[in-house]
């Protein structure tokens, strides 16, 4: 990566990213360079329509094989690992017993089995209004509080044996370390009031949930605090060393900006991973129905971040669709599209396949679509309308925040040179490409560092993460982007206007 570094010297790293699809644990050095990934899917089940789950056991396997395989490929002893970082997917539920064991499967973010429950809130503008003004989001149905309410309307008696209401990575704290906790950046995804920084009993009656909920929050930490330590069993069943430090970790956005070098105020960080996610760091605390005002490692530090089920979902499904489901079939459909003229008209797509903005029962669409269009028009179109979706969100947070350019980009299509140079076109900005392919886990084992020492400080280390030369936006592209960016605005007005006459 350019910066040297001998992981058999000094003290190593672990960041752990735990995904909705897959996990990866990575090992740095202290200049936090990669030595070794250890990468495990962590298939989603929908075979229930509107479920996206594993089991929490399934969950953690993954976990530990991934970070067996980074130990082992690096040839490191477990001793060198000065301490690890854990960042996850944000949202879902993953509730444990009294005896700390399983009692729900691990609900994912994409999850949608609770829109009755976000409908409900949704037209109760007294406890939307409460939601928002103390917790900074209108929740989603992939929400930790619609969740929770939907399984208790199935199961009321299913509080009796609830020990902890925990984000995703914190149930793989729990198995590394025996410790229940979490930090701010996940707490306030669900029952925080963000001016206390508090859980807040009148926003787990908002969602209607009963007051014992409270009593199963976990205790709320910074997001670098040292909360334990590996045990036996998980050194047993990981390779990591016994008594190995642990720190609280974050939610994979803030993890990511951290490995983009954009957890500074005044830098925009976008992504399209399981979600198409968009944050600009901030100290501000507007409050907008259309973005989440979070918590970031520290309570006086804020993502606002404007997302959706809009990014690799919606690219997956139209790859499936058109048949290209091997990795060399999938490279050959890419080098095609970006083979096309930049202004080539391709289909118009709205990327609406598993959920949008406006809720799960407002659905994809794909326009304008001709005889002579093939495979590599189709998938343009879907990079496109994930592209003129960074625009949607970006340009309802440009209406409160400023940020410097270039744009940080990221996740897994940052890899495709035309997906870059679509997103650059379109938001009509520079964008700079993380070097590393993997910023949440970078971001877990920077904070990690900073913990125990061996990096001096969180600005220090995101100096060490290289950053790709600024791509800019084309000239010729200018009156084709804003012809798209029209089209695509009244598609969605189009949509939003047909589901109201039917419904």
């Amino acid at each position: 990566m350019g910066r040297g570094g001998n992981p058999t010297e000094g003290r190593c790293l672990l960041g752990i990213d735990v995904g909705q699809t897959a996990v990866k644990a990575v090992i740095h050095t202290a200049e936090l360079c990669p030595v070794a990934v250890g990468h495990r899917a962590s298939p989603v089940d929908r075979s229930t329509p509107g479920h996206a789950e594993r089991s929490q056991q399934e969950l953690w396997d993954a976990v530990a094989d991934a970070i067996s395989d980074a130990i082992r490929v690096s040839g490191i002893s477990p001793t060198s690992v000065a301490a690890v970082g854990i960042a996850g997917h944000g949202d879902g539920l993953h509730v444990l017993s009294t005896r700390g064991l399983p009692l729900t499967p691990a609900i994912t973010a994409m999850d949608s089995r609770a829109h009755r429950e976000a409908s409900e809130l949704a037209e109760d503008p007294e406890r939307t209004r409460l939601i928002l003004d103390r917790t900074g989001q209108v929740p989603t149905a992939g929400s930790v509080g619609h969740l929770l309410r939907h399984l208790l309307r199935a199961d009321p008696g299913l509080l009796n044996g609830a020990g902890a209401v925990l984000s995703c990575k914190d149930t793989i704290r729990y198995r590394l370390t025996g410790t229940l906790g979490t930090d701010y950046s996940d707490a306030c995804a669900s029952f925080l009031d963000l001016a206390t920084a508090q859980w807040s009993a009148e926003v787990v009656a908002a969602y209607g949930l009963p007051p014992e909920v409270i009593g199963m929050l976990p205790p709320i930490t910074h997001s670098a605090d040292i909360v334990g330590t590996v045990t036996d069993v998980a050194a047993e069943r990981t390779g990591l060393a016994v008594g190995t430090p642990v720190i609280a970790g974050m939610h994979d956005v803030q993890a990511a900006a951290i490995g983009m070098a954009a957890l500074t105020p005044g830098l925009l960080s976008i992504a399209a991973g399981s979600f198409n996610t968009n944050g600009v760091t901030t100290t501000q605390t507007d409050i907008d129905p259309r973005w989440q005002s979070r918590l970031s490692i520290t309570p006086d530090l804020r993502i606002a971040m404007s997302t959706s089920a809009t990014a690799a979902p919606a690219l997956e499904w139209m790859l499936t669709t058109l048949g290209a489901t091997t990795a060399s079939a999938r490279t050959e459909l890419f080098a095609r599209a970006s083979h096309l003229s930049p202004e080539t008209s391709v289909p118009l797509v709205l990327p609406f396949f598993y959920d949008s903005p406006y809720g799960a029962h407002v659905p994809a669409s794909l326009t304008g679509v001709r005889g002579w269009h093939e495979s590599a028009h189709m998938l343009r179109g879907v990079l496109e309308g994930i592209a003129l979706m960074h625009v949607w969100h970006t340009r309802a947070l440009a209406e409160r925040f400023s940020w410097r350019h270039p744009i940080m980009l990221g996740g897994g299509l940052a890899k495709s040179p035309l997906y870059v140079q679509l997103v650059a076109n379109a938001l009509r900005a520079p964008v700079s490409v993380v070097v590393n392919d993997e910023p949440g886990a970078l971001g877990a084992a920077a904070l990690a560092g900073v913990a125990v020492g061996v990096l001096d400080s969180l600005a220090a280390a995101q100096q060490l993460v290289d950053m790709s030369a600024e791509i800019e936006p084309t000239a010729a592209s200018a009156d084709y982007w804003a012809d798209v960016c029209d089209a695509f605005d009244s598609l969605i007005g189009d949509r939003i206007d047909q589901r109201s006459t039917v419904r």
